[in-house]
Formats: C-alpha cells, structure tokens, sequence
C-alpha cells in the first residue's frame, strides 16, 4: 500500500488512519500497529518541519515474507542521513543534553533496522520490522 500525503502536520490524522487500515488488513496486532505509528509519525514529523523539497511525502507500507517494510520518500527533500545522526545521550541529566534527538532514538530502537539514502534529489526513509510470523497468519 503506498499513498502520498501533505507535509503538513495536518496530514498526521489521515496518516494514522492509512497505517491502521494496513494493520487490520494485514493482520498485525496491537502492539506492532502502534510501533508503526509511532515510528512512521516521527519520521513523517520530521520530514514536515526540516526537510524542505516538495509538498507530498509518499508513505508505503508492505509485508516482505515475515518483515514489514515501511518506506517514506520525500521529493526535494534536502540531504539528511537520520541513521548517521548523533544519538540523544540518554545518561546525561536533562539540564545537560542538547534539544532533540530523541524520536529518533525512538524510532532506532522500536525497529529492526532504518536506512536511509539520498537519491535523484529525493530523502529515502526505510524501516524494517521482523514480524517473527508472516503478517495474517498465526
């Protein structure tokens, strides 16, 4: 399923409803369905507030064997690897960390993997989850 939405934080409400419409029709349980959201909603966030380029984000959602695969594009979008970025430091006290940081931890730490490439001028975000069982089945 893929399907294109405003970079607007408006989009976020029908965003939300695109990914649970592909959680109950694929099958995926609570937990993973709000993993998904979590996950894609901070992605899609940042995408709206620091990407620049275009006014659509593409969002496609697809089950791959046992993992699902969630792929975010975003046309123009400027150059900006959310895999090499500096980790929030978790140990440090509050009054001694740098702002931000920590959806992408989050999103780090929620998925099996996040890669990222920069192609023909377009912001690629995939994330991969292991499933452990083919979505729809037992």
């Amino acid at each position: 399923m893929e399907r294109l939405f405003r970079r607007e934080l408006n989009s976020l409400g029908p965003l939300f409803g695109f990914v649970g419409d592909f959680a109950f029709a694929n099958g995926l349980d609570d937990g993973t369905a709000f993993t998904v959201n979590l996950a894609v909603e901070e992605v899609f966030t940042n995408m709206v507030k620091y990407g620049g380029g275009d006014d659509a984000v593409s969002v496609g959602l697809d089950v791959r064997g046992s993992d699902l695969v969630i792929e975010l594009v975003h046309p123009g979008a400027d150059a900006f690897d959310p895999t090499s970025a500096v980790p929030a430091d978790v140990t440090r006290p509050l009054n001694e960390r740098r702002p931000g940081g920590m959806g992408l931890l989050l999103v780090r730490s929620m998925m099996d993997t996040v890669a990222y490439e920069h192609r023909n001028g377009d912001a690629c975000v995939t994330l991969t989850k292991h499933l452990g069982r083919r979505a729809g089945g037992a």
